[in-house]
């Protein structure tokens, strides 16, 4: 569409509307409800976001979103709905029904950056499909702490060329299907050991080592064109010298950095302002206007309608009493309207088909990932692939898969590995084991323990039953969904490290372990051991 046109739309925009495009909400329920209606017919929001508590199945979500972009379309000036959720893979897995794709860390693993096009491809038809056409990803951040709950194994690794060669091959990936991919969290979230849904993180070190880390997959992203960057609540004092001012809220950031020195273009839009990391310092209704007074194009509400109602009218507010000018809001609304032209088209309400699914194939892809990933870090009694005829009997030990991060969704169940090695005619026993019952007794007959860890290295709980096993002398097998649990677990002699507990990745460890094949992956972070 010619810019012209786009000027055009954005002259015929009230202000109100205008502010309502800088704006994406959040809701409670799978179908359209009161709410949201409120939200896009008297607040002109550009955007939803959909959690796992909108998503029931492909066919309901398809209805929903096609439903939401009716809405818009009756609306006086019509303007298309961004649909955006978080569909990571691994641990992030929002759209319930679709293929659980593994994990950041298992493709870094991998080090194909052939599969992270490939996944981001897979990943992009699956939510084209069912109307969503947005995606907060790829995750850029470097994991270089291991402390780090809430991008641990989201992270496609410790080396900031492999994850900016993969981030770019998936951003690739999605963005050819014609799906808005999102890089985050700017200017880098990974060297932190507090999670910003809970408080505000500081990241202490000097602006050379966050150019050479933290910031190169960002500047790999911008040239190769990602259509939006997600902000991180994080404090950065190399860049952001006033004390306690996050990276969301900083002008030296988001526009002497991002836009200035880095000659991004693209759309800025918030994380959730109602992280704690923000709501409990700066509040959510100032912080969004700070956030767009720091550069920030779309601010990200995702939860609470009075929030939400509250931060719209204190932009219109703020643009009124000169605070903000509109010359700076059509700067961001003229970004999004581009980005919605170029995605989504500006024409007629975009209309989603779950059908168009195709689920073997995506589910073929998934499990190639898998395959290539899973990494056995160590094996030095060489207990992989497991003797059956000296193993007759296996216990398999779990612990309840509470989450970790408040970024997590529900996570898979080891189940799923017991049932495949009892396919395959092993006998084994299965303990899952909470931090009420730290007694444990080994049954009768067991020849070999299978420990399936869940971030030992934040668990005590997790270390003190490892180790009581280890003091029985009988062979043991770790396997983990983060690698830096060996950095807690001395003594363990078979480390199989998962990244995380999606089907395909529990899959390929139960047959790695009877020999179907060799683990494939190498290790993308550095362990301390």
């Amino acid at each position: 569409m010619d810019k012209i046109i786009i000027r055009k739309i954005l002259s015929g925009t009230t202000l109100e509307e205008k502010i309502g495009q800088m704006f994406q909400v959040g809701f409670t329920g799978i179908k359209v409800t009161s709410d949201i209606k409120e939200m896009i017919e008297n607040y002109h929001v550009g955007g939803i976001i959909y959690f796992r508590r909108n998503i029931e199945s492909l066919q309901q979500v398809s209805v929903l979103s096609n439903e939401l972009q009716r809405l818009s379309a009756n609306k006086r000036s019509y303007l298309p709905l961004i649909i955006s959720t978080d569909q990571e893979g691994g641990m992030v897995n929002r759209l319930v029904g679709g293929t659980h794709f593994p994990g950041n860390m298992v493709i870094g693993a991998a080090k194909k950056s052939s599969l992270a096009e490939r996944a981001g491809r897979a990943i992009a038809g699956e939510l084209k499909a069912v109307g969503i056409n947005m995606n907060f990803a790829p995750v850029l951040d470097i994991s270089n702490n291991p402390l780090n709950l809430v991008i641990g194994t989201r992270s496609f690794g410790g080396d900031p060329l492999l994850v900016a060669d993969l981030g770019v091959a998936f951003i690739k990936g999605m963005q050819e299907e014609g799906i808005i991919a999102c890089a985050k969290h700017f200017p880098g979230h990974g060297d932190t050991s507090v999670d910003s849904h809970i408080d505000l993180p500081v990241i202490e070190c000097r602006r050379e080592r966050l150019e050479k880390v933290e910031i190169y997959p960002f500047k790999a992203a911008i040239k190769a064109g990602v259509d939006s960057i997600m902000t991180a609540h994080i404090c950065v004092p190399a860049l952001e010298s006033r004390k306690g001012i996050p990276a969301t809220l900083s002008y030296r950031i988001l526009t002497d950095l991002l836009r200035g020195e880095l000659g991004y273009t693209g759309v800025v839009i918030t994380d959730c302002m109602e992280m704690k990391a923000i709501a409990d310092t700066f509040r959510v209704v100032e912080g969004s206007v700070m956030a767009i007074e720091a550069g920030s194009d779309i601010v990200l509400v995702s939860h609470s309608l009075d929030k939400q109602k509250a931060a719209i009218e204190a932009v219109a507010k703020a643009v009124k009493a000169g605070r903000i000018t509109e010359k700076r809001i059509n700067q961001s609304v003229l970004r999004i309207l581009r980005l919605k032209e170029k995605r989504i088209g500006l024409e007629s309400p975009p209309v989603s088909d779950y059908r168009k699914i195709n689920k073997k194939t995506e589910e073929e892809i998934a499990y190639e990932i898998s395959k290539a990933g899973v990494t056995l870090v160590k094996d030095e009694d060489n207990l992989i692939p497991i003797n059956k005829s000296i193993y007759k009997k296996i216990l398999v030990v779990s612990f309840p898969m509470k989450k970790i991060s408040m970024a997590e969704d529900d996570i898979e169940d080891n189940d799923l590995l017991v049932s495949f090695l009892r396919k395959e005619g092993i006998k084994v026993e299965h303990r899952t084991l909470s931090g009420s019952n730290s007694e444990m007794s080994l049954p009768k007959g067991i020849g070999l323990v299978i420990v399936c860890a869940y971030g030992a290295a934040h668990n005590t709980y997790q270390v003190k039953i490892v180790k009581k096993l280890l003091a029985n002398g009988i062979p043991l097998i770790v396997i983990s969904s983060n690698p830096y649990d060996l950095q807690v677990l001395p003594g363990i002699t078979t480390f199989l490290v998962i990244y995380d507990y999606s089907p395909f990745n529990l899959r390929v460890a139960g047959e790695i372990i009877i020999g179907k094949y060799k683990a494939n992956g190498i290790l993308p972070v550095t362990l301390r051991i």
